[in-house]
């Protein structure tokens, strides 16, 4: 073993020009996904602007396959463009997707950051939680291939912050998950 492979660790020590082993390809537009993330930027330069977002992989239907959720922005008041949501693709099982956001009830508009995905209320299907700069927002599997906005009425409403992420956890250790939100900064 060489000293690089000693330091860095085998995986590590490729020399530059080797071949891996494999190839990675592009088949985003392929398989379906047609997004584009909205960070309302303008002329300001917004802090959250300069942000990522989150995504999810889940089974929100229950058919075994993953699906993919992509968080959104959206444009800042008062310099409206246009109209950006969550997008949830759900898989095909054949190597593409399908824009299911309207008829999943998650078109909805908000400056979404993160995501925290877990079946709060135990009821076997996944719930979504999306951190945002205003209103986090908890949507709760219907199971029937839909979500509804429960967030009023699990006590989250009301609360507007800079959220970027979420953890769902037992802290009590009673069976039922707990909610951990980070907020960034008081915005």
């Amino acid at each position: 073993m060489t000293r690089r492979e000693l330091l860095l660790g085998a995986p590590f020590a490729m020399a530059a020009g080797n071949d891996p082993g494999f190839r990675l390809t592009n088949v985003t537009a392929a398989a379906g996904i047609d997004f584009q993330h909205n960070s309302g930027a303008f002329d300001a330069k917004y802090l959250p602007e300069t942000l990522g977002s989150g995504c999810a992989f889940l089974d929100y239907d229950g058919d075994g396959w993953l699906d993919i959720l992509l968080v959104n922005g959206m444009d800042w008041p008062g310099h409206k463009k246009r109209h950006s949501t969550l997008r949830l693709y759900r898989n095909n099982r054949n190597g593409t997707f399908s824009d299911v956001t309207q008829r999943a009830g998650l078109a909805v508009e908000m400056y979404g950051m993160g995501v925290a995905v877990a079946d709060y209320d135990n009821d076997g299907f996944p719930d979504i939680l999306i951190t945002a700069v205003g209103q986090n927002r908890l949507f709760k599997n219907t199971g029937k291939g839909s979500f509804i906005d429960v967030t009023e009425k699990a006590g989250l409403g009301g609360r507007s912050s800079f959220s970027t992420s979420a953890m769902w956890f037992d802290f009590d250790r009673d069976g039922h998950l707990d909610l951990f939100v980070c907020n960034y900064v008081k915005w």
